[in-house]
């Protein structure tokens, strides 16, 4: 089983395979992420949670020179965001251009512990022998069989730049009233209110990309009953936080911070929204528009939302 495993490579992360299989077939974005990371048809990213899922990347590769994968995974915390992002850098010798969607997970003021189902850090860890020794389990046997079915031609592989929308879930015409933002709690302190350590994270990583790598932030939108009220704490972190994410891309040629969290016609309206945090199509264009931009223009890029 062991030697299946190493023949196959289960989760395509470029470890082990000796078959050349190219591909998988799971809606565990967690895992599948591995092998869109890797993929060298790509050399810009798309990372975020599932509030980033529906930029498409073959709009902004056919705007840019660049050619996106969407590396957005279900639920991801910064954290994990991180070593799926530590993965694509191990995996390309060249980067093009990073676009990151971050929500308010990126905003507290101390890391949070983690919980829920445990996140695979072993499969982007750049040891094979971390990675080896969690090939045996259940998990990574259906992951062979669905392998050796896309080597054979029996099953299709998953959308190769990544991109499944959600209104294949949830058409259009509907909205739950579910999925309220998970703003940090406010600090007393200004002080304690500029902590950020997973935007500090962040920048670490960004710091040491190559200067004309463009990276651009967005904040993605919410429905606008959801947004901080002028005068209150809550606006003083939100600030803060939008605040600490320019930072991260101040002074990037070609880069740019934007914020979509905003109270506007667009943002009031149900049919723009899937829930107060997922939001449709028509948002999603804009967004893709102000990205393209930015990546042309940096900061002077103008933004129509």
């Amino acid at each position: 089983m062991l030697a299946l495993m190493v023949v196959v490579d289960p989760y395509d992360s470029g470890k082990l395979g000796l078959l050349g299989i190219e591909g998988v077939d799971n809606r565990l974005t967690q895992i599948t992420a591995a092998s869109r990371a890797r993929d060298a048809s790509f050399d810009s990213v798309i990372l975020g949670n599932s509030t980033g899922q529906l930029i498409q990347p073959a709009e902004l590769s056919r705007a840019s020179e660049f050619r996106f994968v969407q590396l957005y995974m279900t639920g991801a915390s910064p954290r994990e965001q991180l070593a799926v992002l530590d993965f694509f850098l191990r995996n390309h010798r060249k980067v093009g251009a990073l676009v990151i969607a971050a929500d308010p997970g990126w905003c507290v003021h101390a890391r949070p512990t983690e919980e829920g189902v445990p996140f695979p850090y072993w499969l982007y860890d750049g040891s094979v022998v971390t990675y080896a020794v969690r090939l045996i389990s259940w998990q990574a046997i259906e992951q062979v069989f669905q392998r050796i079915g896309i080597g054979l031609g029996l099953r299709p592989r998953m959308n190769r730049d990544g991109f499944v929308s959600y209104e294949d879930i949830w058409p259009p015409g509907q909205f739950k009233e579910t999925n309220a933002p998970r703003d940090p709690a406010p600090v007393a302190s200004a002080e304690a209110r500029a902590v950020f350590p997973e935007i500090a994270a962040l920048k670490d990583v960004v710091r040491k990309l190559p200067v004309d790598v463009p990276v651009v932030i967005i904040v993605p939108p919410t429905f606008a009953a959801t947004v901080a009220k002028p005068g209150t704490q809550a606006e003083l972190e939100r600030n803060a936080c939008d605040a600490a994410l320019a930072q991260v891309v101040a002074g990037r040629p070609r880069s740019n911070f934007v914020s979509y969290r905003l109270d506007n016609e667009l943002t009031r309206d149900r049919a723009s929204f899937v829930d107060y945090i997922h939001y449709r199509p028509v948002l999603a264009r804009k967004i893709e528009q102000g990205i393209v931009a930015s990546l042309r223009d940096g900061e002077k890029a103008r933004i129509d939302f």
